[in-house]
């Protein structure tokens, strides 16, 4: 979107083009970072809205790519503060195979208010996301296995960069959330509240959401 081996992957709104070894989005698994909410990201990654390398070909948890069903709704996020009360609601698409995160909402022209794209790995790690060919800006979130909220950018489009004028924005993570900019500030979202995963995604230690299976 762990532990002590480091693998870089380059992330945000999209991942680095598969098989062709350009880092999109780093994602190392040195463990988890501070948790920060910042526009300034901390190293520069290769990507846009995407994530910024690939990691390599990777099944779909549970079935639920990017194409989810057509006779399955997508799932929805529930986003909630440390006192439980809840800030909002995201119906999510999901990536969860090397090629969606790269992919990633790069090829989207909006999104509505309620909805948002959901990145997921099989474990935690250090990912690193950039705006490549992204049409719109992004709140980017990073979300520990448990659910917990690590880090969230706020990152504007950037027309014209390629490759490694595009900036990264770094965290830690099993789920990365990209919702539309300003989403976060609005409902008053912040490192330490909680993005509860529907059932059929998430990890036995993640905080679940009932109301979506």
């Amino acid at each position: 979107m762990a532990v002590l081996v480091v693998c870089s992957f380059v992330l945000a709104g999209c991942a680095g083009t598969p098989g062709d070894g350009t880092p999109t989005a780093t994602s190392a698994t040195t463990g988890p970072s501070g948790p920060e909410a910042t526009d300034t990201p901390a190293e520069t990654a290769t990507g846009a809205g995407t994530p910024a390398t690939t990691d390599g070909p990777e099944t779909g948890t549970a079935g639920t790519g990017t194409a989810d069903a057509d006779d399955q709704p997508r799932p929805q996020v529930e986003l909630r503060d440390g006192n439980g009360t809840v800030l909002g609601r995201v119906t999510v698409t999901v990536a969860d195979t090397g090629s969606e995160r790269y992919t990633g909402l790069s090829d989207t022209e909006e999104l509505s208010e309620s909805e948002g794209m959901l990145f997921v790995y099989q474990s935690p790690g250090n990912h690193t996301y950039v705006m490549r060919d992204m049409d719109f800006p992004l709140d980017i979130v990073f979300v520990a296995p448990n659910g917990t909220i690590t880090t969230i950018h706020h990152a504007p489009t950037e027309p014209g960069e390629s490759g490694d004028e595009l900036t990264g924005y770094p965290g830690y993570g099993q789920y990365v959330l990209e919702v539309n900019r300003g989403y976060a500030n609005r409902t008053g979202l912040a490192v330490g509240d909680t993005v509860a995963i529907p059932a059929r995604i998430a990890t036995a230690d993640a905080t679940p959401n009932p109301d979506s299976e």
